[in-house]
């Protein structure tokens, strides 16, 4: 019998998944940890601790499902979005902690972009922008600031590709975290862009030779390696990829026109192109499956879930406590009130951006979260109401920009966790006038790289093996009455968007 792991590392937590080759999950394990925040608008975590989350994880699920580690096939690796990477010596230890997606503290970096290269050469080579966001502006943030690091990098690696170094003594990069990285991909050629990497002072020599599909076998567990996770020596590590479009993957994204939407921490939505679909407003680069035919375009809020889960924290602690009494989620006791409350929230509007900074399709550096008409006649529950509305109204956004890049919404999956909820479902299929197929209790990422272990290791003939393993749990179809209301409100959140942009460049910069 094979089985596969898929293992996800994550920006809160690592997740973990044992199956056979029909889908079934025989074990699951996940341990948390932090990000490190050490100045505002700052996010590092350091790699071992990953590293140590990976053994953790898969040590547990083979215990758990006492299987003979011999079977394990395959074990694919997926990852957050590491931003500048993690800058290795000769010895390939870090230099220091990585500076991950969330972090915004590279300004300045993106204003010398702009002066001494341009947004249209970085947009015509690598199909993406100039903003914090991406991994190059990071990169540079360190060759200015921290010049002895920088000059002792020897590789800059992803967070998978660490954890794969680790177990494997290999470097690999595939094709969807390098086009995310932004500056070092050419994303016409699917190769390094490397006129531009010299122009930008970004080493060539920083990064493996050549770069591999996600499915791609990039080395074997080694004999050190076994004895912290419990497999066995010579299992076959695949190389995975970015963590969104890898939980793409694992809802069956791969025609031609698929929307994934995943609402967890931050809101991804995922677009599916089998041609060449490129804006500016959205984050471009190589799907996980197909990587050199697939285009995989992505926007979304940042803070979606955070936005809902600092509500519970700060303002719902009088549910929270009941929750606990009556063994209930505080977030359905919300719901149930919010629920009472008429779409639109009485004329309430959030904007729901609660870091300084949100990327595509925003790409505004200054923007942040607000809360618009507040009266004395609105409650909480019209607040609550009002902060899963404002999510929605993102997601039109969203939604608006891949349709100006002429992608067909050909089909619209729901999952993650802030998918539970029976009225954000509701609300977001009014505000985005989509059917949406609600896809409950998905395990995400790991099920992703489950297919890419498969795939690259031949037990799978191909990605649509998904497919047989994922079914739709509900339709979700928009109210037109609804809609009329929607349409009024997200008119007057664009509004806001664009007439509050010098207001949050002024409150930066006091």
């Amino acid at each position: 019998m094979s089985l596969l792991i898929g293992s996800d590392i994550g920006t809160l937590g690592t997740k973990t998944i044992l199956t056979d080759c029909e889908g079934r999950i025989l074990a699951s394990s996940f341990r948390e940890y932090g990000v490190l925040t050490p100045k505002p608008g700052w996010a590092e975590q350091w790699p071992d601790v990953w590293f140590n989350a990976l053994c953790e994880t898969i040590r547990e699920v083979l215990d758990a499902s006492k299987v003979d580690p011999k079977d394990v096939a395959a074990v694919s690796i997926s990852g957050l979005y590491g931003g500048s990477g993690i800058p290795c010596d000769r010895e390939m230890r870090p230099l220091r902690p990585c500076i991950i997606w969330a972090d915004r503290r590279a300004t300045e970096e993106c204003k010398w972009i702009r002066e001494n290269i341009g947004e249209e050469k970085i947009f015509k080579v690598t199909g993406n922008t100039i903003d914090p966001y991406y991994g190059y502006t990071k990169m540079l943030w360190i060759r200015f600031n921290e010049p002895n690091v920088w000059s002792k990098i020897h590789q800059i690696i992803t967070p998978n590709g660490y954890c794969i170094y680790r177990l494997t003594g290999s470097t690999a990069l595939d094709f969807s975290s390098a086009g995310n990285y932004g500056g070092i991909l050419d994303i016409n050629k699917k190769d390094f862009a490397e006129q531009l990497m010299g122009e930008l002072g970004i080493e060539r020599s920083f990064f493996p030779e050549k770069l591999v599909e996600s499915k791609q076998v990039v080395g074997e567990v080694h004999r050190e390696a076994a004895e912290l996770t419990g497999l066995k020596t010579g299992t076959s590590v695949c190389a995975g990829g970015i963590d969104a479009p890898v939980s793409a993957l694992a809802v069956g994204a791969l025609d031609d026109g698929d929307l994934a939407l995943m609402l967890g921490t931050s809101m991804c939505c995922g677009f599916i192109s089998h041609k060449p679909r490129i804006s500016i407003k959205l984050i471009n680069y190589p799907y996980v499956a197909r990587d050199r035919e697939y285009l995989y375009s992505f926007a979304g809020v940042s803070t979606a879930g955070y936005c809902i889960r600092w509500f519970r924290d700060q303002l719902g602690q009088v549910e929270a406590e009941a929750a606990s009494k009556l063994k209930l989620s505080a977030y359905a006791l919300l719901d149930i009130e919010a629920a009472k409350i008429p779409p639109g929230s009485d004329g309430l509007i959030f904007m729901p951006h609660m870091m300084i900074g949100d990327r595509a399709p925003y790409w505004d550096e200054y923007i942040r979260g607000g809360l618009l008409g507040l009266t004395l006649y609105h409650s909480k529950a019209h607040i609550f109401r009002a902060f899963l509305e404002g999510v929605a109204y993102g997601l039109k956004y969203s939604v608006d920009a891949a349709v100006e890049a002429d992608m067909p919404i050909k089909r619209a999956i729901l999952v993650d966790g802030g998918a539970k909820s029976e009225l954000w479902r509701t609300i977001l299929a009014d505000v985005s006038g989509l059917s949406m197929d609600y896809i409950a209790e998905n395990p995400g990422a790991p099920l992703g790289d489950v297919v890419l272990a498969g795939v690259g290791t031949n037990l799978f003939r191909d990605y649509d093996v998904v497919r047989e393993w994922v079914k739709s749990s509900e339709v979700v179809k928009p109210n037109p009455k609804n809609r009329e209301v929607y349409d009024r409100l997200y008119k007057a959140y664009l509004q806001a968007f664009s007439r509050l942009r010098d207001v949050f460049k002024g409150l930066t910069s006091q």
